[in-house]
């Protein structure tokens, strides 16, 4: 039996001593979908070149992929797409979809410097959204336009973080309404700390744009990635905020998301093990650590320091309240 051996690969591990390893591929996730298109988001542990495959079955055999508009890093400066892929934050969008149809994707991971042994992540299957509904029925029975606001968020960025955030990628998803996430990388439409995301790009359970109210619970996920860009790399980091979307103007504002009260981590309108669970995460962190979230600083509350026992204190005196209407 003739064997074909790749004789690039073969110099590269002969010139390194050792074979590279997989790249490692976490934090899946498909957002953004639309009537036509979608997103799929992940992070990994080299500064790679992000791809997938699309498919119309589970079993992988009718591949679409050519079939489609595939971008990587979309509508993203330069400057942005490239902090985000230092930090292995990976984001591919894809298009010319139909409505309400199934499809299945996996993302593709190389390392530039081992182009042929690349990951994958689990096979993800997508619904694309029915239709977009701009327009909604008034009382008196004539049509309203629908105006949702924006939601603009500055993240934390630790004192020893010089890219001030840029690149982060921000991933907002209201749990039990929505099926698919919005997100947005950090820097592309601002300053370099703050995120915008358009809420109009939201649909509902049954596939059609929903029109927020206000008051949604929102969890808001930070993929950070590896935030020290060192040899010896470190973990692919996410921060994660409970927040309510703010009351909706109709005028498209870009206004920022609801804290609640500040005990009731999760926002379920009391303080309970749940919440503890959510600060034993943070408990002993640092403001200079990847995993450091500032939401759990609670005392004092306006310095940032380690998040140890006077924080403690305070979220013990509110232990087992309730906190209604929020």
């Amino acid at each position: 039996m003739t064997r074909i051996i790749n004789i690039s690969a073969l110099v590269a591990i002969l010139w390194t001593g050792t074979a590279l390893a997989v790249p490692e591929t976490v934090s899946v996730k498909v957002t953004d979908v639309s009537t036509s298109s979608f997103s799929i988001i992940w992070m990994t542990n080299v500064a790679a070149e992000p791809s997938v495959e699309i498919y119309r079955d589970g079993q992988m055999i009718d591949r679409i992929t050519d079939e489609l508009s595939i971008v990587s890093m979309p509508d993203t400066p330069d400057n942005v797409a490239e902090a985000a892929r230092n930090k292995g934050i990976m984001k591919v969008r894809v298009s010319g979809l139909s409505p309400d149809s199934h499809y299945f994707a996996r993302t593709v991971t190389r390392d530039p410097n081992d182009p042929f042994n690349p990951g994958y992540s689990p096979l993800q299957e997508i619904y694309t959204a029915k239709a977009v509904q701009p327009y909604k029925q008034a009382d008196d029975g004539t049509l309203a336009g629908i105006a949702n606001d924006l939601i603009t968020m500055n993240i934390y960025t630790p004192p020893n973080d010089t890219s001030l955030g840029t690149g982060d990628l921000l991933v907002l998803e209201l749990p039990t309404i929505t099926t698919y996430p919005l997100t947005a990388f950090v820097g592309t439409e601002a300053i370099s700390s703050e995120g915008i995301i358009d809420l109009n790009n939201l649909f509902g359970p049954d596939m059609t744009t929903l029109q927020t109210q206000g008051k949604e619970k929102a969890l808001i996920t930070v993929y950070r990635g590896d935030t020290l860009i060192t040899e010896q790399r470190q973990s692919l980091a996410t921060l994660t905020h409970y927040r309510k979307l703010p009351d909706s103007s109709n005028l498209l504002q870009a206004q920022e998301p609801v804290k609640g009260f500040f005990a009731d981590i999760n926002l379920d309108g009391k303080v309970d093990d749940a919440d503890f669970q959510e600060f034993r995460k943070q408990y002993r962190s640092e403001p200079d650590d990847s995993i450091y979230n500032p939401d759990y600083n609670f005392f004092p509350i306006d310095v940032l320091h380690k998040i140890g026992a006077q924080d403690f204190a305070a979220f013990a005196k509110e232990y087992g309240k309730i906190k209604p209407g929020f």
